[in-house]
């Protein structure tokens, strides 16, 4: 059958090289390269059990390390319990600014981090209930820039940090695999 005109603009599921690193589904990935104009968009669903992928036995032991983005971001953790939608069915930790003051929410939330501002670290303490996370970043490509600077030798051993979209400042496109993890898995691709 001929692929459709418009059949680009229907996502549904990631590369099954993506998806094989994730424990639970990833609606879509989405950027610039997708369409153009496209901000980049993340949906996955995050289950009760962690993801092995990233060396989490348990919740709470690795986390996201502090860092900035070029632009905007939001961050919208949605309950998925319709009887009780304000109900994240999870507990999480998020820490903003600088000085990392730490924020814990149980309740369906948006996140909103302007541009160049510093957050996380991020972590999921407890999920009960699945739940659906939704990163909108708004520019057509993922900017990242860690901040290892603000966290003591002993946490950054639990913290993956991400590089990116920062080149023209001389900042290689790089993750930071956190030691407490364990080895990187294979299947898992660098950043290019």
């Amino acid at each position: 059958m001929a692929k459709r005109k418009y059949e680009h603009l229907f996502i549904s599921g990631v590369d099954p090289e993506v998806q094989a690193q994730r424990t639970y589904a990833a609606i879509g990935f989405i950027n610039g390269k997708t369409f153009e104009g496209c901000n980049d968009y993340n949906i996955y669903w995050v289950g009760d059990k962690p993801y092995g992928a990233y060396g989490t036995k348990k919740w709470g032991e690795i986390m996201h390390g502090p860092h900035t983005h070029k632009y905007p971001e939001l961050l919208i953790h949605l309950g998925t319990d319709p009887d009780h939608p304000f109900d994240l069915g999870a507990e999480i930790e998020m820490c903003m600014g600088e000085e990392l003051e730490k924020y814990v929410f149980n309740r369906s939330t948006i996140v909103c981090i302007p541009a160049g501002f510093v957050h996380a670290p991020w972590r999921i303490l407890k999920v009960t209930r699945p739940f659906l996370m939704i990163e909108i970043n708004q520019s057509t490509i993922r900017t990242e820039k860690s901040r290892k600077d603000l966290v003591s030798k002993e946490d950054l051993k639990r913290m993956l940090f991400v590089d990116a979209g920062y080149e023209d400042e001389g900042i290689e496109a790089k993750m930071h695999w956190p030691e407490a993890a364990g080895p990187r898995p294979e299947k898992m691709k660098p950043l290019k």
